[in-house]
């Protein structure tokens, strides 16, 4: 990470506590954790990143503790996202309004896959290279980060910015990218019917294939059958999906 890069994490991070301090909401804290999941995914790639993240984790975690003293605790509360993503750690855990602070310092390195020599940060080209790979990720979750959705829960929030993670912002049934105008959450088991808002019953659809797994209508279901041109993957991933919420197969 360059310096300004680092300094624009910082940044990010300790602004959102300062919403935090004042808000004193859950759902605060989730957004917090949401820039720090974002944060990870983007620079996963970079050389010795971890370096950089327990320089951050050191300066953000002191003003994470002196503005909310009166808040914070270190009595643990993990979610399902948490135990999944950051349950190897066991360094000191921060807990505020009822949810635990991922760990700052917690990312996790990938190696860049079909690495080319194209992809630098010294060149205009490299650059680029380096912004279009990463573009499906950063550009969801920052998506994601700036449209909380207040009458969900913090749990919903949280694991729908894991999902995206976990989906490699990719439609499940088309297996398409996601756009921020055409990409719906959906419970697997409504919650009218007792479904909840845990990461595993939660997926990523594009607003098409949404609208396929609800349809009842024929003339409907074929429309959106005409527009997705489904294999037999996506298909008995519809049919699994249309179960669940009660609809027959296709």
């Amino acid at each position: 990470m360059c310096d300004k890069a680092v300094k624009s994490t910082i940044s990010n991070m300790k602004n959102q506590i300062k919403v935090i301090r004042k808000s004193r909401n859950g759902k605060e804290v989730s957004r917090l954790n949401s820039i720090i999941l974002g944060s990870h995914n983007y620079y996963s790639i970079a050389t010795y990143v971890n370096i950089d993240f327990n320089r951050i984790n050191f300066l953000v975690t002191k003003t994470l503790e002196i503005r909310l003293r009166n808040i914070i605790t270190n009595k643990p509360n993990f979610t399902e996202t948490y135990m999944r993503l950051y349950g190897n750690y066991n360094g000191k855990v921060r807990t505020v309004c009822n949810v635990s602070v991922f760990p700052i310092y917690g990312c996790k390195t990938k190696p860049p896959m079909n690495f080319s020599q194209e992809i630098c940060n010294y060149t205009e080209q490299g650059r680029i290279a380096i912004h279009s790979k990463l573009r499906g990720y950063s550009y969801l979750i920052k998506y994601l980060l700036e449209t909380v959705n207040n009458s969900k829960s913090a749990e919903f929030n949280d694991n729908r910015i894991s999902l995206i993670v976990g989906q490699k912002g990719k439609c499940y049934i088309t297996g398409l990218d996601l756009e921020t105008d055409n990409m719906e959450c959906h419970h697997k088991m409504l919650k009218s019917k007792g479904g909840s808002d845990k990461y595993e019953n939660l997926v990523w659809l594009c607003g098409e294939a949404h609208k396929l797994v609800h349809a009842i209508e024929q003339d409907v279901i074929k429309k959106y059958l005409g527009l997705l041109s489904l294999d037999k993957k996506g298909l008995k991933r519809v049919n699994s999906l249309r179960m669940l919420v009660g609809n027959s197969v296709i």
